[in-house]
């Protein structure tokens, strides 16, 4: 089930939050476990056992890591979640290719089960979760959760399923056991809701059409203009794809009594690559900070030590995304910016007159690696980045019927595109503080952005059954 979905919309989510708001609070956890289990098993209903097993063994461990503490204990949480994120990641990317031949000597049955396996829907989120939490138990950070209803709803909560964001057990550990429902919050959720819905359809899938269209073109057959068309939206379509889910689960968690972690800081604004992770996936690059990058620092190399302790927390967080040598690379280069920034590029850029130098730079470097994290291949990504540069020496003719919808830019494309160069900008905390400043228009205006808001939805709805259903980027990781 995706929260893009007629399904989700107007069956799932309406009966849910009646449900949920009329129970008691002690008696919400319960009613949303059932949400999230009914939500996760529409999916796939086998996948559910997996969760449901990594739920009883984290919560066991987390309770003899308290109670009767071993030196195994943390080595072998780390073992089943990192392997069993690990396995279904290699599976996701070669399937039985990775048992490497042996196939044809295990049982039929054996073989069968392997060829129905799926990725585990929000595998990789709560992978992450649920080992912040063992590691916070074991370092006294946190209490172990004792009531396996709380627990299990904080694992399943299926607001933050699909896209995350890596919510850490201590912020919500308060607030979970019979959570509290305020007008405001709910009303702010509500909008929130809305935003992350609007710019979900209205603008991601939007500048999806043409993006995908340009980028299922082998390289020969497109032009200079096409490819830059296509990265820059490719840059928009995943940020507002992806923050539009983050608002839509920071929206739900609101009308459900629960703060989630903001993921988003207007990433594009950004003045270096390490400024961007500032700012972007907010609660995936503070996770890698705290419980990777700490660590190896305090073991650091005596030579170069920091710089290698940056690249393996940018090729695991390449890895994290799909065991692929694109995502590899992404990280990589994200990693290798950095290390530069911190050995000499922020020094040599930190004049304020600078400031439009280090802005062109973090775009530049960030355009070149979402080559390599939209290309499905290696040589793909190469020949798109000649294209970019102008190498058009080989060409390819195809037919109208083979490129639709291009040569032609429809103009809601550019309407999006324009729109979300728009709102990259940071518009929305402007507004704010114009509002703040003029008090006495404050309510009308907030009627009218309610009014704006509503009319989104309907044509965000319009447009969501209209169209072909486009699921959210990050989902597949």
């Amino acid at each position: 089930m995706n929260f893009n979905t007629a399904l989700f919309l107007f069956l799932f989510l309406p009966i849910f939050l009646i449900a949920y708001f009329f129970a008691q609070p002690r008696w919400r956890p319960v009613v949303g476990i059932l949400g999230s289990l009914l939500f996760y098993a529409w999916g796939s209903a086998v996948n559910l056992l997996w969760m449901l097993g990594l739920i009883l063994f984290n919560y066991w461990l987390g309770l003899r890591l308290k109670d009767k503490p071993a030196k195994w204990l943390l080595p072998l949480g780390l073992l089943v979640n990192v392997g069993l994120l690990a396995f279904f990641k290699l599976f996701a990317a070669y399937g039985l290719d990775l048992f490497l031949g042996l196939t044809p000597y295990f049982p039929t049955r054996l073989t069968n089960l392997l060829t129905a396996l799926t990725f585990p829907l929000g595998l990789s989120y709560v992978s992450f979760q649920v080992i912040s939490y063992l590691l916070d138990v074991n370092k006294g950070t946190v209490q172990p959760e004792r009531n396996l209803v709380t627990f299990a709803f904080y694992v399943l909560l299926f607001p933050k399923l699909l896209v995350g964001p890596i919510v850490r057990y201590r912020t919500l550990a308060d607030s979970l056991p019979a959570p509290t429902l305020e007008a405001d919050q709910v009303a702010d959720g509500v909008r929130r809701f809305l935003r992350g819905f609007a710019k979900k359809i209205l603008i991601a899938d939007v500048l999806a059409r043409t993006v995908n269209a340009i980028f299922v073109l082998p390289v020969a057959a497109s032009t200079p203009a096409y490819a830059w068309l296509a990265l820059v939206g490719y840059a928009l379509q995943i940020f507002f794809d992806f923050s539009g889910y983050t608002d839509m689960a920071i929206g739900l968690a609101a009308m459900m009594g629960l703060r989630f972690i903001e993921n988003f800081n207007y990433p594009y604004t950004a003045q270096s690559i390490s400024d961007f992770w500032r700012r972007w996936h907010i609660s995936l690059s503070s996770w890698f900070r705290d419980y990777v990058f700490y660590p190896l620092e305090r073991k650091r190399l005596p030579v170069a030590g920091q710089q290698i302790n940056v690249l393996v927390v940018f090729l695991l967080t390449g890895l994290w995304h799909g065991v692929t040598i694109g995502f590899v690379i992404w990280g990589l280069l994200h990693g290798f910016f950095l290390v530069i920034e911190g050995l000499f590029l922020n020094r040599w850029l930190k004049a304020d007159w600078l400031r439009p130098v280090r802005h062109l730079y973090t775009l530049s470097a960030l355009l070149l690696t979402w080559v390599f994290f939209r290309a499905p291949s290696l040589g793909y990504a190469l020949d798109f980045l000649r294209l970019l540069v102008g190498n058009v020496q080989q060409t390819m003719k195809l037919s109208f019927s083979e490129t639709t919808p291009l040569p032609f830019i429809e103009p809601s494309f550019m309407l999006a595109f324009v729109a979300a160069i728009i709102l990259s900008l940071p518009v929305g905390p402007w507004i704010q503080k114009q509002l703040e400043a003029r008090p006495h228009l404050a309510f009308p205006l907030t009627i009218a952005g309610d009014l704006l808001l509503l009319t989104l939805f309907v044509l965000s709805v319009g447009m969501m059954t209209s169209g072909r259903f486009l699921p959210g980027i990050y989902g597949n990781f």
